[in-house]
């Protein structure tokens, strides 16, 4: 586990002038009516000061954060020093990269009882369990009024957490790739994204780089289906839904569509195996693959790795997922604004409120920097090469409302991780397809009945 400490000494030195300048209380009166001062009480206020310059600079918070100690020294440390600034009393902030670690081994080391005062919530933490661990971060409508999905992570009217950003989940796409094999066309309906794949694979370029053996690129597409349905509160129906992948419904059009995929042989090779997040982004930029279904926060990555492939960081571009046809400003594709990984402040923290301060100020300032869009419903800002988007006349972005805590607990039973990392998607909907089977939504369907 890799640590970095910052490390600000702040160092004073008492004058005469400003001992004299502390509000004294006058030990007697002078013939002309002015307070004296006498030794004992400079002093005593000497003494005072003293005991307040020391208690400056002497705290200590503590984060764990995923990203990489480079990604640290660029754009963490500003945020860090311009805390310390505002807060003086902060001596040190130390740093853990979770870089690599997955969420089994975050829950470890809570669970371990040694952990930061600001750290990322475990996505597969149970609602419930949060309180045993994190502490109240504020009302949950009120928190819903200042941030996007700033009452995501509640439980009980309570948030746990904070985004550290928000993105729209739609397609990365190669642009050379299209202009050499589709005549330039950018899909806008489903017809013509499924026209572009088979135009694709008819030359040797893959359509879709899913990384499903990852996991939790999965959730992209459950998500899919809420954008589907025209309902933002759509995922929440699950909890009272015996057969949430009836015909017919909008968790079954999202992983019909994700099979037609499979089934014309527009995916990677590979579908199985983990952690080939950076193969594919080196497939989008190099132009062995057209379309990535994911969150705006990777564009950023795939250009850089379009670069270093030789490439423009220009050929890589952001698109609305075409899930429909007959698309227009009366028939408008919808777009997901969506929630990223949460902070939360560690319950035993000696410095709560500080923890809670930083938490909220670290993650109000960190997400232009990840290439995500500012939280703040009010002020907030976009990021630039996203801005093309609130010009297209056929698209308009929603969010979610929190989402049920009893789906997670249903999800457990049910053995099915909907909603959240979705690898049954890989096991129930792709695998089958391509072993020349058909998705087994009557299994989901059993499976999820284990809850009623």
């Amino acid at each position: 586990m890799n640590k970095k400490i910052l490390s600000l000494v702040l160092a004073a030195t008492l004058t005469v002038s400003m001992l004299f300048g502390c509000g004294n209380t006058s030990t007697g009166q002078a013939d002309a009516g002015e307070e004296s001062i006498s030794d004992e009480t400079i002093v005593d206020n000497a003494a005072e000061n003293t005991e307040e310059t020391a208690s400056e600079g002497t705290i200590t918070l503590s984060m764990a954060f995923h990203n990489t100690e480079e990604f640290y020294e660029e754009s963490i440390v500003p945020i860090v020093e311009e805390f310390k600034q505002i807060h003086p009393e902060v001596k040190d902030i130390t740093y853990t990269t979770l870089s690599g670690m997955g969420d089994e081994q975050q829950v470890t080391r809570l669970t371990g009882g040694q952990y930061e005062d600001i750290v990322l919530v475990p996505t597969i933490l149970l609602a419930s369990e949060w309180s045993n661990y994190f502490a109240p971060l504020g009302d949950a409508s009120e928190m819903a009024e200042k941030y996007y999905y700033g009452d995501y992570m509640q439980y009980e009217g309570q948030s746990y957490g904070i985004p550290i950003g928000v993105v729209y989940e739609g397609l990365l796409y190669n642009k050379k790739v299209l202009e050499q094999y589709c005549d330039g066309n950018v899909p806008k309906t489903l017809d013509e994204l499924l026209d572009d794949c088979a135009k694709l694979q008819e030359n040797g370029v893959i359509g879709f780089y899913t990384n499903a053996g990852s996991i939790w690129t999965m959730r992209y597409w459950d998500n899919l289906a809420i954008t589907m349905s025209d309902d933002p509160d759509y995922a929440n129906k699950i909890v009272d839904t015996q057969e949430p992948w009836a015909e017919g419904s909008s968790l079954r059009d999202s992983a019909d569509l994700l099979a037609r995929l499979a089934s014309g042989g527009y995916l990677e090779p590979d579908v199985v195996t983990a952690d080939q997040w950076d193969i594919s982004l080196t497939s989008l930029g190099s132009g062995q693959t057209a379309f990535m279904f994911t969150g705006t926060w990777a564009l950023s990555q795939a250009q850089d790795h379009a670069v270093e492939a030789g490439f423009s960081a220009d050929d890589i571009g952001f698109a609305p997922f075409p899930y429909k046809n007959d698309v227009n400003a009366d028939n408008k594709l919808n777009l997901r604004v969506a929630q990223d990984v949460f902070l939360g402040v560690n319950k035993n923290s000696e410095n709560l409120d500080l923890a809670k301060e930083f938490c909220a100020f670290f993650c109000e300032r960190v997400s232009l920097a990840m290439g995500m869009n500012e939280i703040m419903i009010d002020g907030g800002k976009n990021q630039p090469d996203l801005a093309f988007l609130q010009e297209l006349d056929y698209v308009q972005t929603y969010t979610s409302p929190a989402r049920d805590s009893k789906i997670a607990e249903m999800a457990g039973i049910a053995g099915i991780d909907v909603y959240n990392f979705d690898g049954f998607l890989l096991d129930y909907v792709i695998l089958p397809v391509l072993n020349g089977g058909e998705p087994e939504y009557d299994k989901l369907n059993e499976a999820w009945k284990k809850n009623f």
